[in-house]
């Protein structure tokens, strides 16, 4: 079987991971600021495996399944993994305390009421780390500051494989830190219609798991709002998505 057929079998990720690296080097052009670039993608110089951080946990847990779509990795000279590293490191730097918060506050969240914030949040739920999955859309070659034209062109280079691994996680929410437009070009626009607009920032859809998923547009972890208005903002972008269900739910009952 050829490389795209062996994505096709891929049973878990880590099958899909070692077959990533092996993938042949690819060239893919992007237009930044006017200019067009070119960008060498090459997995097998250094590659960042990422995904679901403790797959026990993911696979048996009742809460919601939340899936982290970031941008990239950086700080590499060889292969390393980002979830091993979560799930031993439980980092405490700001992107990773704000992922903490942002889960608990979902996790909490309901129709009818907001998970209250607190400063210490991280502190007594780094246990969280366990529950989530993390995929970045650059798997190599990161930076501490990132070039979107260049995420997207890596994440258009590798869309089978991405969309492949986030069926394998098959999350109950996606939450995008900036990173949708790339994640819906990923999915040829499926995700979010050329058109069609949400001011809630939030879609629903059925092309990436055999369920209904919750896909949230929102910011990077690492962006400089404070966390307070981080965590009330997604928390309440995923309460109206909540509502926005439980009303189509009650519409569609009503009109058979």
């Amino acid at each position: 079987m050829g490389y795209y057929e062996n994505i096709a079998v891929c049973k878990t990720e880590r099958e899909l991971l070692e077959l990533w690296k092996t993938k042949e080097p690819v060239t893919r052009s992007y237009v930044d600021k006017k200019q067009e670039k070119t960008v060498s993608i090459n997995h097998k110089n250094v590659f960042i495996s990422d995904g679901i951080v403790n797959e026990a946990v993911w696979n048996n847990q009742i809460g919601k399944k939340i899936l982290y779509v970031l941008k990239e990795a950086y700080g590499e000279n060889e292969d390393w993994n980002l979830t091993e590293w979560l799930r031993h490191a439980k980092p405490s730097s700001s992107i990773w305390k704000r992922t903490i918060e942002w889960t608990y506050g979902i996790q909490n969240t309901t129709e009818s009421k907001t998970a209250k914030y607190s400063p210490d949040i991280y502190e007594h739920h780094t246990e969280l780390f366990n529950h989530i999955a993390v995929v970045n859309l650059k798997k190599s070659s990161g930076k501490s500051s990132s070039d979107y034209g260049e995420i997207e062109a890596y994440a258009l280079a590798d869309k089978e494989e991405i969309k492949k691994q986030l069926r394998l996680i098959s999350p109950d929410i996606i939450l995008c830190g900036s990173t949708f437009c790339a994640l819906n070009h990923v999915f040829d626009n499926k995700i979010c219609p050329q058109g069609m607009q949400c001011d809630n920032w939030f879609y629903y859809t059925d092309i990436i798991s055999n369920s209904s998923t919750l896909v949230i547009d929102y910011y990077h972890p690492a962006n400089y709002y404070p966390a307070l208005l981080n965590y009330y903002a997604v928390t309440n972008i995923f309460q109206q998505a909540l509502l926005y269900q439980k009303e189509k739910g009650e519409n569609d009952r009503y009109a058979k």
